[in-house]
């Protein structure tokens, strides 16, 4: 019987994009029409897409698997920004799902570096209305009444679905996103088709915060090791000061896991054994500006710092509730009063059912 190899991390081969105001290095993507390709192992050449058809919850978790299927949930890109971004919004999944059968575009945007110029544009500053909005868009003032934040390297920003957003200067982000590619554009001045503008206008019209909105706080003096900046249902993200060793173990296959270097050189090792049993260790390497992805199934792995000043983005699923939204639980099973032929008896004897089972969990170990 043919032994089954067991999946190890990947890296991919980066997909660069030139943009009028910059570029686009997408580092892993799993959208159909161009996703990310291994770089090397005995994975080599092929496609995220590939992979997940093949080894399904072996590189995701049952968890994940049952809930995105043969799609890989996140997407990682980084953008080189030297101009004016468009003003784009996306849709949340609700939207995204029904119109486009598509994810939504939740997303977190991480400042890897940013000169003076930089600025940020996130949510509006005041209440406006659709017609202003659409008056906005067509004559160029619509940042006007968008929130300025003049951003820094290490800090965060959480763009929520329906909030308009754009950058402008010079500054690198590291964008984990929804794996989802619904890039309406608001505003575009790089774009002369101004029908192609109306008609991504037309499509958002219904589903933009038009209230003020307050900017979370994005910066943080925690010096901690280890820190969350990112807590949803969609993922969860750590900042990493690397400067000791990690163990990540768990005892049985959890999420997926994908770690982002923002700045050092950071190894993944992993215990092995040969066919003869003897222990060994298989070493990763992790560049600045690279991204791993470690399979749930490689559940038991060390993570050192090749330089001291190494820091990390970990990016793992979030947790999201199992229950059906459009079902109350509180409801009685069977309507007073109402005939159900025995039915009453039969739904008391059955088999109770059970929760899905819960993956194992993720734990960070300190050594």
């Amino acid at each position: 019987m043919e032994k089954i190899k067991r999946l190890y991390p990947l890296v991919f081969h980066p997909i660069v994009m030139e943009e009028p105001w910059g570029k686009e290095n997408i580092a892993i993507a799993d959208l159909g029409i161009e996703d990310s390709v291994v770089a090397e192992g005995w994975l080599s050449d092929n496609s995220i897409g590939e992979i997940m058809e093949t080894y399904l919850e072996r590189v995701v978790g049952d968890e994940v698997y049952s809930y995105y299927g043969r799609q890989f949930p996140v997407l990682v890109k980084e953008l080189d920004i030297d101009g004016e971004m468009p003003v784009y919004v996306h849709p949340d999944d609700e939207i995204a799902g029904q119109r486009y059968d598509s994810l939504g575009g939740k997303e977190l945007w991480y400042i890897v570096g940013a000169e003076p110029d930089a600025m940020i544009y996130l949510g509006f500053s005041q209440d406006v209305t659709a017609a202003e909005l659409y008056e906005r868009c067509s004559n160029g003032t619509v940042r006007d009444v968008m929130n300025h934040v003049r951003p820094s390297a290490g800090d965060f920003f959480m763009v929520e679905p329906g909030i308009p957003h754009s950058a402008s200067g010079k500054m690198k982000i590291t964008v984990i996103k929804e794996s989802s590619e619904l890039p309406f554009r608001l505003y575009d001045k790089h774009e002369q088709d101004r029908e192609t503008l109306d008609t991504h206008l037309a499509e958002t019209m219904d589903f933009i915060s038009y209230g003020k909105y307050t900017v979370p706080s994005c910066r943080t003096e925690n010096e901690s090791e280890i820190e969350t900046i990112a807590d949803c249902p969609e993922f969860r993200i750590n900042r990493i000061r690397l400067a000791d060793p990690v163990h990540s173990f768990s005892e049985q296959a959890g999420s997926y896991i994908l770690y982002i270097c923002i700045e050092g050189e950071a190894s993944v090792q992993i215990p092995v054994s040969d066919a003869e049993g003897r222990k060994n260790t298989e070493n990763r390497y992790l560049k600045k500006g690279e991204v791993m992805l470690v399979p749930a199934e490689v559940n038991d792995f060390f993570v050192l710092p090749v330089d001291r000043s190494t820091v990390l983005l970990e990016v793992s699923a979030g947790k999201r509730e199992d229950a059906d939204s459009y079902i109350n639980p509180d409801t009685e099973p069977f309507l007073e009063g109402e005939d159900y032929e025995g039915l009453e008896d039969e739904e008391s004897t059955d088999n109770e059912i059970k929760p899905g089972k819960v993956s194992g969990k993720h734990d960070m170990q300190w050594n």
